[in-house]
């Protein structure tokens, strides 16, 4: 029973929040991860919003950061990223003999 409801939580968090779009460049892993995260920052956020009210900010933007580049799957950063990695396109220089 335990097992069938986590499969049920699971397949249903992989077609609601990590299905893939055209715009996504994070692997499941890193939404999941940035998911659990950004939940656990804004929580932290939220319950120290009275007693440290600049900290609780910070954690409440952080947090609501990752949540959105979670169920996004989309990150600037990345994407940056990965384009500095692959370096320039290539180009193809063609040279025709002379004399023809």
């Amino acid at each position: 029973m335990i097992i069938d409801k986590i499969k049920e939580v699971k397949n249903t968090l992989e077609e609601a929040l990590l299905s893939e779009d055209i715009n996504s460049n994070l692997s499941k892993t890193e939404r999941v991860l940035s998911i659990a995260g950004g939940t656990y920052i804004t929580l932290k956020g939220l319950r120290n919003i009275f007693s440290s009210p600049l900290i609780a900010a910070g954690e409440l933007y952080i947090g609501f950061g990752l949540l959105q580049r979670g169920v996004s799957g989309y990150c600037n950063i990345a994407e940056k990223y990965n384009d500095d990695l692959e370096g320039p396109e290539p180009v193809l220089i063609v040279e025709e003999p002379i004399g023809k």
